[in-house]
């Protein structure tokens, strides 16, 4: 196999996760604009509207201002509201911002610290918004890497190779000499290895079944690296 030179991560789920889940955050918001909804329900809007917006010609990338104007106006269209959406999507955006609504993963830094003392590159492939810098920073793990794919910012989104390409492209790196960790099998795993990376999922609950390429634990990584 190549020498490793550059480890990236995906990051909700990966890196951190929400301190209440999408859903909830959703259903709050959308209550102080009037409109009752429950987590349960909303989840099924979000899905359902998830999947009308990422379409392969869709117009805007994934997680951009104009994709959350019409995610949420998806949503407001299920509650048989005609509300303007951008004042919900402003106020989304805010609460998806603030890092009191976030933890950060206790396994993160050591393994961050761990590839960053054996001279690896480290990076993060994420389908988020533009506003992922300045969270990762607030969440003390911007320091860590080097550059960030961000679907919002790049116009592709997880599982497009594009995004995983541009970020090879962006730091010189060939695919053979890249690993990306992520907790999603098709986004992560499918999409990194189409542009030519290995991978690794993380599956934190453990439901999986144990198998190759497969890790409960972020401290795995290195002890994997040097097998």
């Amino acid at each position: 196999m190549s020498a490793l030179q550059l480890v990236c991560f995906d990051a909700a789920d990966t890196l951190f996760t929400e301190r209440s889940s999408r859903a909830e955050l959703y259903a709050d918001a959308f209550a102080e604009h009037g409109h009752a909804i429950s987590a349960a329900q909303m989840s099924s809007w979000m899905s359902a509207a998830n999947t009308e917006l990422s379409r392969p010609d869709a117009p805007q990338p994934r997680y951009s201002r104009d994709w959350f104007r019409a995610f949420v106006g998806a949503l407001l269209t299920r509650a048989g509201s005609r509300e303007d959406p951008e004042a919900l999507r402003a106020l989304l955006e805010d609460r998806f911002t603030r890092p009191e609504n976030y933890i950060v993963f206790g396994d993160v830094l050591p393994c961050l610290d761990a590839l960053l003392e054996r001279g690896l590159r480290l990076a993060v492939v994420s389908n988020w918004s533009d506003r992922l810098p300045g969270l990762l920073r607030d969440l003390g793990l911007a320091h860590a890497f080097e550059e960030l794919a961000v679907s919002a910012r790049v116009g592709f989104d997880k599982p497009d190779a594009r995004l995983f390409t541009w970020l090879l492209e962006r730091m010189n790196v060939s695919p053979e000499h890249a690993l990306h960790v992520g907790d999603h099998a098709v986004n992560d795993v499918l999409g990194a290895r189409r542009a030519g990376l290995r991978a690794l999922q993380i599956d934190r609950s453990g439901q999986q079944q144990p198998s190759v390429g497969c890790i409960t634990d972020l401290a795995q990584v290195p002890g994997l690296l040097e097998a």
